[in-house]
């Protein structure tokens, strides 16, 4: 779920084998209101708009979820498809001292290709 955080208040502590934790009742601009745990501070603030997932409806808890980032929207698994392929390019080329750089990143280009496709079927 994502939600703008309209009020957050401190709400005592919560102790477990993994430690103690403060405890921070959030409500949201849709008017949900859900109590979350953190080590220290809440890590967020009023106006920031967070994704988060209720962990218990009947208690009213959630927790905080967070994503990683994608770098210019391609995923983790093409990222290394592709460092991985400019990598075999330039060794298969690293002998032949006639090659550019144009000709390590077009035969990694066609080693990307041909694994995507593979990847594809």
């Amino acid at each position: 779920m994502k939600g703008k955080i309209k009020f957050i208040q401190e709400n005592g502590e919560w102790s477990n084998s993994s430690g103690t934790f403060n405890k921070f009742q959030v409500q949201f601009d849709d008017g949900k209101t859900y109590q979350f745990l953190a080590k220290g501070q809440f890590k967020k603030q009023i106006g920031d708009l967070v994704d988060y997932e209720v962990t218990n409806q009947q208690y009213g808890t959630a927790k905080l979820v967070y994503t990683q980032p994608q770098a210019n929207g391609v995923s983790k698994d093409q990222m290394i498809v592709s460092q991985s392929s400019i990598r075999t390019s330039a060794e298969f080329h690293k002998h032949r001292l006639s090659s550019t750089i144009d000709d390590v990143l077009r035969d990694a280009q066609k080693i990307i290709d041909a694994v995507n496709k593979q990847l594809c079927q």
